[in-house]
């Protein structure tokens, strides 16, 4: 079965990471070939797996024609039985080249909800269109599949489903014992995950370090700001690395911290709890389907620098707390976000929505 997938952003972060995930755990499988913003970091990775791979500017203007042009010429020439598209941006771009190969459309998160009025129902309606143009849809949480009920985008009886993201467990537990004052935030530096948030909070942990990774576009307003409050000392930005590397840095961390003013059902705090590291999040989208409040993490209600750092420095200062909250974290990610139970459901909808694009391709050419 061949299968393209569509992202529109290659750039280090989560999504990036569970479309890798999809292409190196599924290969075997399936026939993948990916298309996604030209000279990203995602293509780089997918071209070392020897996929077939095509990048198209997704960015330059959100009604750029040429885009949905080149997406019809790339599925002319890979002639997919199924298409596998992430993102509202690639999602929106999909529909408008307008082919009737089936289409799985992952929401990874509804950004329309935090945009002025009259943007959040010209996108409310851009994500109306790609639903309704879907085969299946899959939401990385309940979260987002309830706010596709409230907001209607669901036709009746369409396929959907939830299917959790999940990772690969290290082979190696990370001990909760001798750990430095130092926290992490990961992520893009953007607006939706709020670093200066994090800068807030690290001015009230006088003697802590942080690790900043990521790249997006507040990076220079972040480097700006380290300097402007004083924190040069203290704050190491490492820009975009590795997911191996990033694990490798957050598993000596004492604590991550996010920021984020939304989220769908993001991978870095399933990754950071089973590496033994707590994680502090302001509680908003999926979030709260990962963390337990004071059982496998701490949820912050609201934007608040004062919480997030006393949070912080209870998890330093109480280690039964700590290692209660570890040991809990881990039980969880074991049980409920394991990459095998994700690749299992996620096969199940391949062969399932792959059936209609085979019988089609059939058809075709017995009518030719």
């Amino acid at each position: 079965m061949k299968v393209l997938v569509i992202i529109a952003s290659g750039d280090v972060g989560g999504g990036t990471n569970h479309v890798l995930q999809i292409l190196r755990g599924l290969k075997d499988l399936y026939s993948f070939g990916l298309v996604t913003q030209a000279d990203s970091y995602l293509l780089r990775e997918a071209r070392a797996l020897g996929l077939p791979c095509f990048g198209l500017d997704f960015f330059s203007n959100r009604l750029d024609p040429r885009v949905p042009f080149g997406l019809r010429r790339i599925i002319t020439r890979f002639e997919p039985t199924l298409m596998h598209v992430h993102g509202g941006r690639a999602g929106f771009f999909q529909a408008l080249a307008g082919t009737k190969v089936p289409t799985i459309y992952t929401v990874h998160g509804f950004h329309f909800l935090h945009k002025p009025p009259l943007f959040r129902w010209l996108a409310a309606g851009a994500e109306r269109r790609i639903i309704h143009r879907a085969s299946h849809i899959i939401f990385v949480c309940r979260y987002d599949q309830n706010v596709a009920e409230r907001y209607r985008f669901l036709r009746n009886r369409q396929a959907n489903s939830i299917i959790y993201n999940g990772i690969a467990a290290p082979g190696v537990m990370i001990s909760p014992q001798n750990k430095q004052k130092v926290v992490g935030f990961i992520g893009r530096l953007e607006y939706q995950k709020d670093p200066l948030l994090f800068l807030d909070s690290l001015e009230l942990l006088s003697d802590w370090k942080a690790v900043v990774i990521g790249t997006g576009p507040l990076e220079r307003r972040v480097r700006e700001e380290v300097v402007r409050r004083g924190l040069t000392e203290r704050v190491t930005i490492k820009g975009e690395v590795s997911h191996q590397e990033t694990l490798e840095t957050m598993s000596r961390l004492h604590t991550l911290v996010m920021t984020s003013r939304w989220e769908g059902f993001p991978l870095l705090p399933i990754e950071a709890m089973w590496l033994g590291v707590p994680v502090v999040a302001t509680d908003v989208g999926g979030i709260r389907e990962i963390i337990q409040d004071g059982k496998s993490g701490i949820l912050i209600e609201g934007r608040n620098a004062t919480k997030i750092a006393g949070a912080i420095k209870l998890l330093f200062e109480d280690m039964l707390l700590r290692t209660g909250i570890i040991a809990q974290a881990q039980a969880h990610v074991r049980t409920d976000f394991s990459e095998d139970a994700m690749f299992s459901q996620l096969r199940k909808v391949y062969e399932r929505v792959g059936q209609v694009g085979k019988s089609a391709q059939e058809r075709s050419e017995v009518a030719s």
